[in-house]
């Protein structure tokens, strides 16, 4: 394993790069995403070639439901829909993987579970909103939630806010500015049978309404071939209504069949169960807008409704919920205050959350909730953050503060207290840009991963523990970038933290500016490696530790697009590692999938 080691540094510090957050901006602060911006920074929205053709006025559109700025530099990332679409992700699982210190532990290929571990927090580390909505674990995944269930055909834009040992990321759902109606269709295959078909198509009209309907399916054999059947099924729908630039209402609803086949081990004892499932959720938003003497003032209300049914073994599940935000926005500040009420598990909560420039240079943000569960539990949660910035150079530091339930689900679940806090220095320039942190966390007993549990009943608990992560980003030349990041433990333990643990991608894309004046043709080519040493994760039912060997996994990408048509080729696990992602869980060799997209703008 010390090869792989040796591999991913010399990756790091020699060669240039591209990738993860390569496609994603980390803002000072957040960045709009309607209107005319929005539509000439995303790249692959048709580009005109004819210059004598008139662009189409911009239309208003629905403000992205995600919390504003300013933040400290360094503390989101933002993936803009062409990030999306360039960076060969197909789940939320694969794009948050290249946030510095997420581990997927992947059960195999596509429609097997994801489930996303950071900060020795297990899957509890993650907090997914849509629209402003946050999702609840439902069905099978009533303790957590699964990121490679969410698919990106019908998202716009994402945001993800790491913490010190958290992740909140925010997803926008696509919107359109434009009378022209826009539609995208995608074709993929690949081995063990691999399908998927994925389609978009938006209309908006003058009078202030706008429709935007979704699909996305993807079924394969699995990796170990005969007898198995994997696929979801999504469909989506979303309608606006805007007879003013600065208020209107949204109704969306987003529905997902899940069939999924029993996996067994090698040796013939199962390793997960069969799920059969429906999860719909569906919300309903009104809002609007004021410019007031000092500040813009908002208010936003939601109301909907999350359920799974369908599912032979568990009974079916439904969660109501409303919630109410008022917020202020000035050039150097914002505030915000939202409340929450649901019928189950969370019944009520409360969050504020500010962020403040006072000088050029100098950001000052924070949050804190409290929210009351059912048994008379409660959950409080507070973060703090600050960043000083002066050219190419700037620092910060968070402090995340919790006295908080792991899974509202489990009546039983008792409130655990942790003080986490980092520190980092960051600089940016063209050719080279980088930031190195220190972590410090403490103790965590995560529960189990809800679908491994037959086989790893329970997880390490982690220790106090301090890591050190670094990013490097270097460009010496435009059309060639390498990206990437390296966890490791100065002192500690964590769960499903592997002790070495990094991503590295390097890339080349050009669009050949010289040739192709209009812009018509790009090309991306990519390698990819993550590498992670050996560690113990866990303890079977007799308390034997459960052993995670160290490997490093291959990627290779190749995205060709002309005009609106792109196709792509994408190889993954390239040089046969022999083990996966979860010990007994083998990830298949030389996995490929291939497709096409097309986009119209007619």
């Amino acid at each position: 394993m010390r090869c792989g080691r040796v591999a991913l540094v010399f990756t790091l510090v020699t060669t240039p790069l591209g990738a993860a957050p390569v496609f994603a901006q980390d803002t000072l602060r957040a960045r709009p995403d309607s209107g005319a911006r929005a539509a000439q920074s995303d790249t692959l929205k048709g580009p005109v070639t004819d210059s004598a053709r008139p662009m189409p006025r911009a239309l208003p559109t629905v403000p992205p439901e995600a919390p504003g700025g300013p933040l400290p530099a360094g503390t989101r990332y933002t993936f803009t829909r062409d990030s999306i679409v360039w960076s060969s992700a197909f789940t939320l699982a694969d794009l948050l993987r290249t946030i510095p210190g997420v581990y997927v532990a992947r059960a195999g290929f596509f429609n097997l579970p994801e489930y996303l571990v950071f900060g020795g927090r297990g899957p509890a580390s993650l907090e997914i909103y849509w629209d402003g909505v946050r999702m609840e674990p439902l069905g099978p995944d009533s303790l957590y939630l699964d990121p490679g269930q969410i698919r990106l055909t019908m998202l716009r834009r994402i945001d993800v806010e790491p913490l010190p040992a958290g992740l909140r990321v925010y997803l926008v759902s696509e919107r359109h500015e434009r009378p022209e109606t826009r539609s995208v269709l995608r074709i993929m295959s690949g081995d063990f049978s691999t399908g998927a078909y994925a389609g978009l198509l938006q209309k908006r009209w003058a009078q202030g309404l706008g429709v935007n309907l979704a699909f996305d399916f993807a079924g394969t054999d699995g990796a170990s071939g005969t007898g198995r059947s994997d696929q979801s099924f999504d469909i989506w729908a979303k309608g606006e209504w805007l007879p003013r630039p600065n208020a209107g209402a949204v109704y969306q609803i987003r529905r997902q069949n899940q069939e999924r086949s029993p996996v067994v081990f090698p040796s013939g004892t199962q390793a997960l169960s069969r799920r059969k499932g429906t999860r719909t959720d569906m919300a309903l938003r009104l809002f609007a807008e004021t410019q007031g003497r000092v500040a813009a003032l908002r208010a936003d209300m939601a109301v909907g409704t999350s359920t799974w049914t369908k599912d032979s073994t568990i009974a079916d599940q439904r969660v109501h919920h409303a919630q109410l935000t008022l917020g202020a926005r000035a050039p150097r500040w914002t505030a915000e205050l939202s409340g929450r009420v649901a019928d189950r598990w969370t019944r009520s909560e409360a969050t504020a959350r500010m962020g403040w420039s006072p000088l050029p240079g100098v950001v000052i943000a924070g949050d804190a909730r409290i929210a009351r569960l059912d048994r008379g539990r409660t959950s409080r949660r507070g973060v703090a953050s600050a960043g000083l910035g002066h050219g190419p150079l700037s620092v910060g530091g968070q402090v995340a503060w919790q006295d908080a339930v792991q899974a509202p689900s489990i009546s039983a679940d008792s409130a655990v207290r942790t003080l986490d806090q980092s520190v980092y220095v960051r600089f940016t320039t063209r050719p080279l840009a980088g930031q190195l942190a220190l972590v410090r966390r403490d103790p965590y007993d995560p529960l189990a991963l809800s679908d491994y549990a037959g086989f790893i009943p329970s997880l390490e608990p982690s220790t106090r523990a301090t890591f050190v992560v670094a990013r490097l980003k270097l460009q010496p030349w435009q059309p060639l970038t390498l990206d990437g990041w390296y966890a490791h433990p100065r002192r500690g333990f964590e769960a499903f933290q592997p002790p070495g643990h990094g991503r590295a991608e390097l890339t080349f894309r050009s669009k050949f500016w010289r040739t192709f004046r209009s812009g018509a043709f790009d090309l991306r080519v990519v390698t990819a490696m993550e590498y992670w040493s050996r560690s113990v994760i866990g303890r079977d039912a007799a308390g034997l530790p459960i052993l995670l060997p160290g490997i490093t996994f291959w990627e290779y990408g190749l995205h060709v697009q002309l005009v609106g048509f792109t196709a792509f080729w994408q190889l993954r696990n390239a040089r046969n590692a022999l083990q996966g992602y979860v010990p007994g869980l083998l990830y298949p060799r030389n996995a490929q999938t291939f497709g096409v997209r097309w986009e119209f703008a007619n």
